[in-house]
């Protein structure tokens, strides 16, 4: 076995103990490539002056992710119910990536967490698989738009993270819905 380090995630600030970084965040789903050695973290380096124009694309951004969590949410239970245990685990897994786009973006802004509202879903899973199908494709819009307008490069590369790992999980939805 080799050493263990530490690495932190430029997206979503968490830290990972292992051999060498995840080819996936497991806390937002960012490629490896946003991974560095904690001893390079840097913290002032996200304290940035947001222009007005990002400020409102974050706060957009959060109402995405926070809708999309609590969607994934009712999905999950829908999927327990059913006794749908490739559901539930799609659905639970995908309600705690959107949970921590939502943190870093509440971090970013620098306000507190907004709780969530109930959003409503289908018994069925493919419907809430077409639905996330949705729900992903408007989110990757949304990001690629708000990359274009940040004139912050941080923020270029937050939604263009994010506008990555929504792709995969459009990808899973697709192919979900292939069967």
């Amino acid at each position: 076995m080799g050493k263990v380090k530490l690495f932190r995630c430029r997206i979503c600030h968490e830290a990972y103990i292992g051999e060498e970084a995840p080819s996936r965040c497991p806390f937002c789903g960012a490629p490896t490539r946003y991974f560095i050695p904690a001893e390079e973290w840097d913290l002032s380096e996200f304290m940035i002056e947001i222009s007005d124009v990002s400020k409102t694309n974050l706060e957009a951004a959060l109402k995405l992710e926070l809708s999309n969590t609590a969607f994934y949410f009712c999905a999950m239970n829908a999927a327990e119910e059913a006794r749908d245990e490739y559901g539930y685990a799609k659905f639970k897994a995908l309600k705690k990536v959107e949970n921590e786009h939502a943190e870093a973006i509440v971090r970013a802004l620098q306000i507190k967490e907004r709780p969530l509202e109930a959003v409503p879903c289908s018994k069925d899973f493919k419907e809430n698989t077409q639905e996330g199908w949705e729900r992903e494709d408007r989110a990757i819009k949304a990001y690629s738009k708000f990359a274009e307008e940040a004139p912050e490069p941080l923020l270029k590369q937050f939604f263009n993270a994010l506008m990555e790992i929504e792709t995969d999980h459009l990808e899973l939805h697709a192919e979900d819905l292939k069967e």
